[in-house]
């Protein structure tokens, strides 16, 4: 078994981790299509824990985490997103679009 010079000579010298990237994953929870802006909410918390701030990577966490039938609901947005503000934009239209209205709302209540 072949060590390199640096080992023999500093052993308790700890390996050169110069241009290494540190990811620490995102644990998007699964998506919760009858309270969307609770999920955002959830998502929101994960973003702020690991410093996410730029708005493509969060446009693109939550496209990647919609299953077919939500990216359907949104497919417009996804496939001609906005400049700026994409993920102001796939939030809003993810809530809109998927809530229920204060209408369908009362009417859920009464048929229970």
């Amino acid at each position: 078994m072949q060590e390199d010079a640096a080992t023999l000579t500093h052993p308790e010298q700890p390996p050169d981790l110069t241009g290494a990237i540190n990811r620490v994953g995102i644990r998007v929870p699964p998506f919760w299509p009858e309270k969307p802006a609770v999920w955002f909410a959830q998502l929101e918390g994960q973003f702020a824990l690991l410093s996410i701030t730029q708005d493509t990577t969060k446009f693109y966490y939550v496209i990647s985490h919609l299953e077919n039938k939500y990216a359907a609901e949104v497919e417009d947005v996804i496939t001609n997103p906005p400049p700026t503000g994409r993920y102001r934009k796939i939030k809003a239209e993810l809530i809109r679009r998927l809530s229920l209205s204060e209408e369908q709302r009362v009417r859920q209540l009464l048929c229970l």
